[in-house]
């Protein structure tokens, strides 16, 4: 087989694939409608029109968090112009929140206004608990690191104050995005949707994603079946290619900063390791280097813990 045609797909099938698999399965567990968190990128906005086609834009409910670190009016405002740009969901089926919001609808389960029922924004407001100081002192202090690859993420056990600085700020980090995973579960549960989920293979064979998290903890997860690859080459399908054209990097920060690679590069990797190559048969095959290619093993072997649901011991 050539793995390299395999990276390429009929996205008219896979299209139909998904939507025939949602639309069978929420009619099996009789589901109204469903529920999406926004983040800008190619995954949420194609988990927006797949969920369109398995029951139409008038159920389909998406959460627009307050910028993913920043609380200021010009990312919201970047974020609505992209919305309303690529996607055909009324002003009534968006949600606009921050964790304060989120953390109130959570505690205060009162749905009397429609509306307001889980906190309708307001751009003035500030974070109930400030996680995004907490990233951007992490930022600060590892800029400089980060610049000249020489950053290193904290240990699992932490000795220096600053892998148990770095650790616990991680542990903000992730909890930030949990909790918007909470309010997911709130909105689809009390209105009789299923939660979609944005992770797509890549992601999820190397661990790119918090356990338990919104692009983790869903009901569906739509593209888990698509390396990065193809996600990008289905959206072109979609129609968003004029969005990914936009787009200030087209390989995500991470895939350079773990892997000194482009997201094709590790896609043919990783698409070698499912079939049982070697490091040294994937080297001489794609030409990557052997040190990135073990760092991509590492990550991959490492992460499988986010992938597994919780463990069960056997009992005899």
């Amino acid at each position: 087989m050539n793995l390299e045609q395999a990276l390429k797909i009929d996205s008219q099938k896979a299209q139909s694939q998904i939507v025939d698999f949602m639309r069978s399965t929420l009619k099996e567990r009789d589901i109204e409608g469903l529920v999406i968190l926004y983040k800008d990128c190619i995954e949420s906005l194609i988990n927006c029109k797949l969920a369109a086609q398995t029951i139409g834009w008038e159920n389909v409910k998406l959460i627009v968090p307050r910028g993913r670190f920043s609380t200021d009016t010009t990312t919201r405002s970047s974020d609505l112009q992209i919305i309303k740009k690529h996607l055909e969901i009324s002003n009534d089926n968006l949600i606009l929140v921050n964790i304060q919001q989120a953390v109130t609808a959570i505690n205060n389960l009162t749905f009397e206004k429609s509306k307001t029922a889980y906190g309708s924004t307001t751009l003035g407001t500030n974070p109930l608990y400030n996680y995004n100081l907490s990233y951007y002192l992490l930022r600060g202090m590892t800029h400089s690191e980060i610049e000249e690859t020489t950053f290193t993420a904290p240990s699992r056990r932490p000795k220096t104050d600053r892998e148990i600085y770095h650790q616990k700020t991680i542990a903000h980090y992730k909890s930030k995005i949990r909790l918007h995973m909470l309010l997911g579960y709130l909105v689809a549960e009390s209105e009789n949707k299923s939660f979609l989920g944005s992770v797509n293979k890549t992601e999820w064979l190397l661990g790119l994603f918090t356990k338990f998290g919104t692009y983790h903890a869903a009901d569906f997860l739509p593209l888990a079946n698509l390396y990065r690859t193809q996600t990008v080459q289905f959206g072109e399908f979609l129609g968003l290619g004029e969005y990914l054209r936009t787009k200030k990097r087209e390989t995500p920060t991470s895939y350079k900063y773990l892997f000194d690679l482009t997201y094709q590069e590790v896609d043919r990797v990783l698409i070698r390791l499912e079939t049982g190559m070697t490091i040294d048969n994937i080297h001489k095959e794609t030409s990557i280097s052997k040190t990135s290619i073990e760092k991509i093993v590492k990550n991959h072997a490492g992460s499988n813990y986010a992938r597994c649901v919780p463990l069960i011991p056997k009992l005899n």
